[in-house]
C-alpha cells in the first residue's frame, strides 16, 4: 500500500517537474514513436509520439476514458498544440483542462524514456478493518481522515485512478457557522442565523428540520477541523455572503487552490481541500492505520440480515471481499445516470457529471429497503442543447443575451428573461412539459445568431451545424412556419408573439414585467433554439438520521451503514435553494459526523 501511495504521489511531482524536462527529453530521444499515459479525469489517458530530427512530428490520443463531449476539445486541439510548439507548454483546452492536463503529461512520460511500473496488487495491511469508506471524493477524503484520527483501521475504496473527484474542479466555496475565521473578522453568526436563511431561501416544508439543525450545529466545527488539523490553507481568511443568492451573514469560506491562485473568480478552490486531505490521509498510511486501494469498484454492500458486514469489491485482479462492522458510503450523486434521473425528476435531461456520479450509493441502499427523501427537486441549469449525447457540451446563451423570449411546447412564455435568476430559470424548466423550452429571437435581435450559443469554441461552426440539422435550431420567415418547424403549438405561440409584440409596442403591460430589451418580433427571419436542462450535481439522497445511519422507509436503521457528502441531497437540508458552499458543507461536515458514529460503533463491536 505504501508502494502504490509513493507511486501516486511521485506522479504528480513528475507532472509538476515535466515542463522543465522536455527539452532534455527530446536532446536525449531517438528518432521513433514512444508511448506513455496520465491520469485524466476518468482513469488513465494514454498517447503516442513520433519523434523525427529531435522534433515532434505527431501526438495521438491512442485510448481514454474521458467523457465524451467534454473531453472532446483537450483531444483535438492539445495534441496538435504540442506538434505546433514542439513542447507541451501550450495552452489547456477551454474546459477540459483535466484531460489538456493529462495529455501533456502523458507525452512527457512518453518523452522521459521510463517504463512504467506494473501495477501491483494492494492488501490491506490491519488484521481487522474497523470502517469501509466507499468513495475518495471530497466526503470519502473527509470520513477516512476523521475516522483515522479517531484510531480506526480505515479502508478507503475508489473506483478511478485519483482521489478527490469532482473537488477536484469544484470553486471551493464551504459554510460554517461560528468558525474562527469569522470569528477574526469580527462576524457574529450561529446555527439560528443559518436556520433562517435555510427558511428564507427555500427550507420551509422543503427539507428535514433534524437534520437541518444538526448541520447547522456542526458545520463550523467541521471548518475549523480543515483549518487547524487538516491544514487547509484559506489564504486571506475573509467568509463572503456566498455565490448565489446572498446569505444573511457572510459564512461562505475559500480554499487556496493546489496551483495557489487566490483570486475566487478562478475556481477550483476546491482542490486545496483535496491537497490538505491526502496529505493528512498519506499519515494515516504511514503509520499503518489506513489503506487506500484507487481502480477499485465496490459492487455490493454486504448484510447478514441484520447488520452490514462489509463490502463485495471489483479491479484488475479480481472479486474481492473485505468486511467491517461500518460502511460509509460517499459516492457521490447521480447525476451521471440518465436512468435515475428520469426516474426521479426529469422526461429530457443532460448530465455535466463525471462518469463515475452513476448513483452506486443509492442502488446499495436501495437493495438494502433504504427510504429516499428530497429526490423530486433537482438544481438543474437551463437551456442545454441536445446534440446526440448525454454529456452536454453545448447550450444556449441566456447569461449574456438578454432580447429573446422562451417559451414552452405551449407556445406560452413563463418568466421576466432578462432579470430570471438561476432558480426561476431551473423552475421554468423543470416545470416545461417535457422539461422543453425554446428560445425565441430574430435577426434584430441579434446580428450574429451564433452568439446564441456557448460551450465550444468554434460556434459559427456549431451554429451552422445545427441549423443545418433542423433538429434543434430552426429558421423560418414566419412565425407560424417556424412553430411547425420546431414542434411548437402555432396557435399559442401565435397568441405569445402578438401580446409580446403589443408590450414593446407600448400598447399593453407585459405578462411578466418585463421592461427590458424589449424588442419586436414583428420581421423575419425568425429562429427558436430548442432547448432542455442539465445538472451538475442532484439534491436528493436516501433517508437518514442525525448520525449520519442511512434509514429504511419504516424509519429503521439499516445497521452498520452510514452516507455523507451529496448523497444526503442538499435539498434535505436547505430546502429548495441553492446555497453557497452546502455541497461542500455535506461532504465535511456529514463526513465527520459519519466517521464519529461510524467508529463508536466498530469500536463497541470489538
Amino acid at each position: 500500500m505504501k508502494q502504490q501511495m509513493r507511486t501516486w504521489l511521485s506522479v504528480l511531482l513528475c507532472v509538476m517537474l515535466a515542463f522543465c524536462q522536455l527539452g532534455l527529453a527530446l536532446a536525449q530521444t531517438a528518432d521513433g514513436v514512444y508511448e506513455g499515459s496520465a491520469q485524466g479525469m476518468n482513469g488513465p489517458v494514454k498517447v503516442s509520439v513520433t519523434v523525427s530530427g529531435g522534433a515532434i512530428t505527431e501526438v495521438k490520443v491512442v485510448s481514454h476514458s474521458e467523457t465524451d463531449g467534454i473531453s472532446d476539445p483537450a483531444i483535438e486541439q492539445v495534441p496538435a498544440a504540442i506538434v505546433a510548439a514542439n513542447s507541451t507548454e501550450v495552452d489547456a483546452a477551454s474546459g477540459a483542462t483535466v484531460t489538456s492536463t493529462a495529455i501533456k503529461a502523458a507525452v512527457d512520460a512518453a518523452l522521459s524514456g521510463e517504463a512504467p511500473e506494473e501495477a501491483v496488487e494492494v492488501t490491506v495491511p490491519f488484521e481487522h478493518t474497523d470502517v469501509i469508506v466507499v468513495g475518495a471524493g471530497f466526503a470519502g477524503l473527509s470520513a477516512a481522515v476523521r475516522a483515522a484520527e479517531l484510531g480506526a483501521n480505515v479502508l478507503l475504496v475508489e473506483q478511478s485512478s485519483a482521489m478527490g473527484g469532482c473537488a477536484r474542479l469544484s470553486g471551493g466555496s464551504l459554510v460554517g457557522v461560528n468558525t474562527l475565521q469569522e470569528k477574526e473578522q469580527g462576524i457574529e453568526d450561529s446555527p439560528e442565523l443559518l436556520m433562517q436563511d435555510f427558511d428564507r431561501l427555500g427550507g420551509v416544508g422543503n427539507h428535514n428540520e433534524a437534520l437541518a439543525k444538526t448541520f447547522a450545529e456542526n458545520c463550523g466545527a467541521a471548518v475549523d477541523w480543515l483549518d487547524t488539523y487538516v491544514g487547509v490553507d484559506f489564504g486571506e481568511r475573509t467568509p463572503t455572503t456566498g455565490g448565489y443568492i446572498a446569505l444573511n451573514v457572510p459564512r461562505v469560506h475559500y480554499a487556496v487552490p493546489e496551483n495557489g491562485d487566490v483570486s475566487k473568480s478562478s475556481g477550483k478552490g476546491g482542490s486545496g481541500y483535496v491537497k490538505a486531505l491526502i496529505a493528512k490521509l498519506q499519515e494515516g498510511v504511514e503509520a499503518g492505520n489506513v489503506c487506500v486501494m484507487l481502480d477499485t469498484r465496490v459492487t455490493d454492500v454486504l448484510f447478514d440480515g441484520s447488520e452490514v458486514t462489509g463490502v463485495k469489491a471489483t479491479n484488475a485482479f479480481g472479486e474481492r471481499t473485505y468486511e467491517a462492522p461500518s460502511v460509509i458510503l460517499a459516492t457521490g450523486g447521480y447525476g451521471g445516470s440518465e436512468e435515475w434521473l428520469k426516474e426521479y425528476n426529469f422526461t429530457n435531461v443532460m448530465t455535466t457529471c463525471p462518469d463515475t456520479a452513476t448513483g452506486d450509493g443509492y442502488n446499495f441502499a436501495r437493495a438494502l429497503g433504504a427510504g429516499f427523501s428530497g429526490m423530486d427537486w433537482v438544481s438543474a441549469y437551463a437551456g442545454g442543447v441536445y446534440t446526440g449525447s448525454f454529456h452536454k457540451t453545448l447550450s444556449a446563451n441566456l447569461y449574456t443575451n438578454k432580447q429573446p423570449i422562451w417559451v414552452t411546447l405551449e407556445g406560452n412564455r413563463f418568466v421576466n428573461e432578462p432579470v430570471a435568476n438561476s432558480t426561476e430559470q431551473s423552475d421554468g424548466w423543470h416545470a416545461a412539459t417535457d422539461n422543453i423550452v425554446y428560445v425565441l429571437f430574430n435577426q434584430a435581435m441579434l446580428a450574429n445568431p451564433a452568439d446564441m450559443l456557448y460551450g465550444v469554441e468554434d460556434l459559427q461552426a456549431a451554429w451552422d451545424e445545427q441549423l443545418a440539422q433542423g433538429e434543434n435550431v430552426f429558421e423560418a420567415a414566419t412565425i407560424a412556419e417556424l412553430a411547425q418547424k420546431a414542434g411548437i403549438d402555432e396557435a399559442g405561440l401565435a397568441a405569445t408573439v402578438e401580446a409580446y409584440n403589443a408590450a414593446c409596442a407600448g400598447t399593453a403591460q407585459d405578462a411578466f414585467g418585463r421592461t427590458e430589451n424589449m424588442i419586436a418580433l414583428e420581421e423575419g427571419p425568425f429562429y427558436a433554439v430548442k432547448t432542455i436542462p442539465y445538472v451538475m450535481m442532484t439534491s436528493g439522497g436516501p433517508t437518514m438520521n442525525e448520525k449520519a445511519e442511512i434509514t429504511r422507509e419504516d424509519g429503521s436503521v439499516i445497521t452498520g451503514l452510514y452516507q455523507c457528502g451529496e448523497m444526503v441531497g442538499s435539498s434535505n437540508i436547505a430546502g429548495h435553494s441553492s446555497v453557497g458552499g452546502m455541497a461542500h458543507g455535506n461532504c465535511v461536515t456529514w463526513g465527520r459526523i459519519a466517521a464519529e458514529n461510524a467508529v463508536e460503533r466498530a469500536n463497541a463491536k470489538q
